[in-house]
């Protein structure tokens, strides 16, 4: 996997569990942001004799934001900086990761829904199915999260999004999900199917 694409895989696994801490959280733009993601995978590559495998990459997105999910609420929209996760003391952090964190961890992801194996599925065979990255367009939950569960919220959603997907977790707190997933069944039935094979594999 060329470094560019690690950087993408890098980003959209981050981004989607940081936003099962804030629902609008956006991960930095620009130069700067990719330049410290692409020192912090030279130093991972570095690390490891194996290389730098989509394993390691979900690994080290889980650990950092695990440390995160330890802060208050108000961490990740207010105090939260990239070298907080992709600086030295994050590779520190990783580093020191044991059986015992782990478990933690997991936990954690358990209590998303999630699970690394379906983080994983968001770096691997991506291009297996031409639907495939549309499973979770996790840019779509600033909009799902607009007047969530509301009328209004729910006419956004149908206009503006690929609608439901058990993925997200404004979908998983939206109270019209099961009218949505009705909906997404009729207007994307193959995108419907997907979505679920790729989340019923973790349960």
């Amino acid at each position: 996997m060329e470094r560019a694409e690690q950087i993408k895989c890098t980003v959209r696994v981050f981004t989607a569990l940081m936003r099962q801490l804030s629902p609008r959280f956006s991960f930095p733009k620009g130069g700067v942001a990719a330049k410290t993601v692409s020192s912090c995978l030279d130093s991972l590559e570095a690390a490891y004799s194996v290389g730098l495998s989509p394993e390691r990459i979900v690994d080290y997105c889980v650990c950092q934001v695990y440390a995160a999910s330890r802060y208050d609420k108000g961490y990740v929209t207010g105090k939260w900086n990239i070298t907080h996760s992709f600086g030295k003391k994050a590779l520190e952090r990783f580093k020191e990761t044991g059986k015992a964190k782990k478990y933690y961890e997991d936990k954690w992801l358990r209590e998303c829904a999630l699970s690394r194996s379906m983080l994983l599925s968001l770096i691997e065979n991506r291009e297996k199915h031409p639907l495939f990255k549309f499973i979770y367009p996790d840019y779509e939950d600033a909009t799902k999260m607009r007047m969530l569960s509301s009328e209004v919220g729910y006419y956004i959603c149908a206009v503006s999004t690929l609608l439901w997907t058990p993925f997200s977790p404004a979908c998983r707190d939206c109270l019209k999900a099961d009218l949505c997933k009705e909906r997404t069944r009729s207007r994307y039935p193959e995108l419907y199917r997907i979505r679920l094979e790729e989340y019923s594999k973790e349960e």
